[in-house]
Parts: structure tokens; C-alpha cells; sequence
């Protein structure tokens, strides 16, 4: 078992960071975290192994499979895991909202607290799939960085880069946005791409494009060393880019379906859709969990909602969301087994290095992202996926999918400390994955239930007049002369 707390009292730090305590464990300069027992799943292999000792030095996994059990350990600080514990790398969300919208007046970014619970349920990295307000993201990002917060890795992917600037004023890549202006010219385009890859983001988020406005910004994120993702279907249930076309210009990962049908012939495509995506490694995010997360939730009841998300919410934000109700479904029963049916057949034709976790959690309940990651991990094996090809969605080919894969995404020497202690084995019950004891960032330790506790109550405004935090401002591209 986990070391009793009187045992590794002199292991146990306090950080205090935007004003939170969290108990976690953390290596001194130079000195050794090895963790050991139980079971590993690398991310790489497909089944789990006895784990005889990961060794971990200033944030870096340096040793995998180590023979520690007769090593003198006097320089190290050890962790003993349960026998049935299983090791996993830290999980990534490829389209992880933190945007809210609390006051019926838009969606805007809290990222502290959302980025808490997130780290909570194992998920130590995150890419925002589009954003409101990338200054508080981008400064939470930083923080993080810095050590002067607690979260996970915040990869920003800066505004929407298309129509969608304007949220839901637009249903289409030709209504006018004051963000993304229909005479949009290329040098205006190509200038916000490098303007935010100046500030770090490394894969940007394309929505409401039209195919001569995606062309551009594919190439120009490219030229960058950014990957792009792309929402191609509009408010119309129509493309403003069809798949086919975005593929062939070089489009990295596609969201939430790959054709339009129902099946029949408006999904008639898919078998030439799947071969274009294995011939050039687009990867997929299907966000089952949204589509199809009101029927799913009804369906399975205590699977999909496990514990009480509201309490993190203000109790003036619970009140609002209280009366607001919940939404009707993303999608009718149809559909939603239409991009069911499309995961599994990408998958059985081969694709399943393609597949990535992204909730996508809808932004106007009082369900969190954090939470909602592990009602996809879910969601994904109902709709016939084993468990291990999940959770290798789920980290190493996130990781892949984003470029960082030399970083992060599986446990193997060289990389970055980010994984985390589950109670029982996930390739078994993919439920396990949310039985979490433990979740390692950079080597350092924290417990869930302290994480979470440090996050009830804190999200959304603070009572009536506590809303131009929580209200979005949409902003022009061009200033006035």
C-alpha cells in the first residue's frame, strides 16, 4: 500500500499558489522519486505489466522497469503501490473547453479552477480547442509554468480562427463577424497566425472558415511547426469545408463526425472519408460524450454521473444553472449512432492510432470538463472500443496528435513525470481510470480529493453584480482608424 501519512510525513510539502493548499509530494534537487508495485500501463503496449519500479529525477522519468527491489535507497523517496493500483501516463483532452456561459451573455474562460479539476481526474494536460478570452489562458498557462499554480499543462490554442469568433451570431462561414470580417484578407489571416504562435500556441482551432480562408491558415500554421483542427460543419448542418477538401489541404485532426448523414446516402462517403484519413494520419475527436451526453447520461445514469460537479460552481452560479435547466440533446438517437457507427468503422479499418479524448463538454450546464473526460473515456467503450485502444487515445495519441509526444503521452524514460495511480485495472472497467489515488505532474504528487476540495464553490460569478467577468465582449480584428 501507499506509504501511511506518519511514514512519509518528511515527504509532504505544502505549495501555496493562487491561493490554494495542496498536499503533495516533491523531489529535492538531484534526489530520487521512485514509485513502485502495482501494476503499469505505458501507453505504448496494450496490456498492463507488474510495475518493479519507475524512477523519477527532477521532474524526468529516468528509469522504466527498474530492478529496485533490493537497490539501496537510502538517496530516494519511495512509494509503494497497492497490489491491484494501476500506473498510467497523465491524460490529455484535445478539446477542453473552459469556457462558461454562467449569465446567458456568451462564453468566457475561468481556467484556474476548471484546470484544478481537471488535474483532479488525471488529465495533466490540455489543448482549449478555441478560445474567448487567450489572455487568461495563455497568463494561467504561464503561472502553471512558473510553478506559481496548480494545474495541468495548458496548451493553448489562442481565438477561433474563423467566423465562430463571434459565437453563436453566426451559423455559417458567411455571416459577417466583426472577430474574422468577410474581407478577411490572406496577409490579415497569415499576421494572426504568427501573432499567436509568438505567444506559444501551438495548434490552432478552426471554425466557420470558408475552404480559400482554411487553405491559408492550414499553410501558415504549418510554416509555424502549429497543427491545426477544424469544426467543419456549420449551424446549417452543412460544411463550410468538406472533409475530403480540408484533408487534402493538410488538415491535421477533424472533430465531432466525418460525414453529415444519418447514414444512408448522406453518409455514403465514410469508406473514402476513412481511407483519406489513414493515407494522411488525420486524427479524429468524436466527443461522444456531448453528442450524445444528454440520451447517454439518461441511458446510464450512475456511470456517466458519479459525483455532485454543481458544488464547484458558486451557489449564486448553482441557482442560475438550476433555473436554466438542462439542454435538449446535442443530437437525436440517429444521429447520435451514426457517429458511433463512424468511430467504430475508423477504428476497425486500422484508425485507431488516430483516435484522441476530447470532451467538448457543453458550456451552459453544471457538468464539468474534468468530470466529462472520463464520461468519453465511457462513452468510447460502449461504442465497442477496447479499453486499452481508449486509454492509448487518451495519452500517447493525444500526444502524437499535438507534436509533444516526445515530451509526454507515455511512461518511458526520457520524458516528463506527468501520470497517475488508479485503483483497480482500467483495461478491465474503464471506470477504473476515474478511482484515482494519486496524479504526478513533473514528478510531484497531489491528491484528488485535496484538489478538489481546494475547487468546490470557486466557479462562476458571486452573486448579481459580479458578472463583467463572466459576460463575453466580442472583439473587432481590425481597430478603427
Amino acid at each position: 500500500m501507499i506509504h501511511e501519512m506518519k511514514r512519509i510525513g518528511s515527504i509532504v510539502v505544502l505549495l501555496l499558489a493562487s491561493q490554494l493548499a495542496c498536499a503533495q509530494w516533491a523531489e529535492g534537487n538531484g534526489e530520487q522519486l521512485v514509485i513502485r508495485g502495482g501494476w503499469l500501463f505505458d501507453g505504448v503496449s496494450n496490456e498492463r505489466r507488474p510495475n518493479t519500479g519507475i524512477v523519477i529525477r527532477n521532474g524526468k522519468i529516468v528509469e522504466v522497469d527498474a530492478d529496485v527491489q533490493q537497490q539501496v535507497l537510502s538517496d530516494a523517496r519511495v512509494v509503494d503501490l497497492a497490489e491491484t493500483d494501476t500506473l498510467l501516463p497523465g491524460m490529455i483532452d484535445l478539446h477542453a473547453h473552459y469556457n462558461l456561459d454562467l449569465v446567458d451573455e456568451g462564453r468566457v474562460e475561468e481556467v484556474v479552477y476548471n484546470g484544478i479539476v481537471f488535474l483532479a481526474n488525471g488529465v495533466t494536460s490540455t489543448w482549449s480547442a478555441g478560445e474567448y478570452y487567450p489572455e487568461r489562458v495563455i497568463a494561467q498557462r504561464d503561472r502553471v509554468d512558473a510553478g506559481e499554480s496548480i494545474g495541468p499543462r495548458l496548451f493553448a490554442s489562442g481565438p477561433y480562427f474563423g467566423a465562430f469568433r463571434c459565437e453563436y451570431n453566426v451559423k455559417v462561414s458567411a455571416d459577417e463577424c466583426i472577430g474574422w470580417p468577410n474581407d478577411i484578407t490572406e496577409e490579415e489571416i497569415r499576421r494572426e497566425v504568427d501573432a499567436w504562435a509568438e505567444q506559444g500556441v501551438i495548434s490552432i482551432k478552426i471554425k466557420q472558415a470558408t475552404p480559400g480562408e482554411m487553405m491559408v491558415l492550414i499553410e501558415q500554421a504549418h510554416k509555424n511547426g502549429m497543427t491545426a483542427a477544424a469544426h467543419l460543419a456549420n449551424y446549417n448542418v452543412e460544411y463550410d469545408v468538406d472533409l475530403r477538401d480540408a484533408i487534402l489541404m493538410g488538415l491535421d485532426r477533424v472533430e465531432h463526425q466525418l460525414t453529415l448523414g444519418s447514414g444512408g446516402p448522406g453518409s455514403a462517403e465514410l469508406p473514402q472519408m476513412i481511407d483519406l484519413m489513414l493515407a494522411h494520419d488525420v486524427y479524429y475527436d468524436a466527443n461522444l460524450q456531448m453528442y450524445g451526453g444528454i440520451n447517454e447520461r439518461r441511458a446510464h445514469q450512475s456511470d456517466m454521473v458519479w459525483t455532485d460537479e454543481a458544488k464547484y460552481f458558486t451557489p449564486y452560479a448553482q441557482a442560475l444553472l438550476e433555473k436554466r435547466g438542462p439542454p435538449p440533446p446535442e443530437s437525436d438517437a440517429e444521429e447520435f449512432a451514426q457517429r458511433v457507427f463512424e468511430l467504430k468503422a475508423l477504428f476497425d479499418a486500422g484508425g485507431g492510432h488516430l483516435l484522441v479524448v476530447g470532451t467538448d463538454e457543453p458550456v451552459y450546464t453544471n457538468l464539468l470538463p474534468g468530470f466529462a473526460y472520463h464520461r468519453e473515456l465511457l462513452a468510447m467503450t460502449y461504442a465497442g472500443l477496447p479499453p486499452a485502444a481508449v486509454l492509448k487515445a487518451a495519452t500517447i495519441n493525444g500526444a502524437k496528435a499535438l507534436g509533444i509526444d516526445d515530451r509526454l503521452g507515455s511512461i518511458e524514460a526520457g520524458k516528463l513525470a506527468d501520470l497517475y495511480v488508479v485503483r483497480g485495472d482500467p483495461l478491465d472497467d474503464i471506470k477504473a481510470a476515474r478511482d484515482i489515488r494519486f496524479v504526478f505532474k513533473d514528478g510531484i504528487a497531489y491528491d484528488p480529493e485535496e484538489l478538489l476540495q481546494a475547487a468546490e464553490g470557486k466557479i462562476g460569478p458571486a452573486g448579481p453584480d459580479d458578472h463583467a467577468d463572466w459576460e463575453l465582449e466580442l472583439r473587432p480584428l481590425r481597430e478603427d482608424p
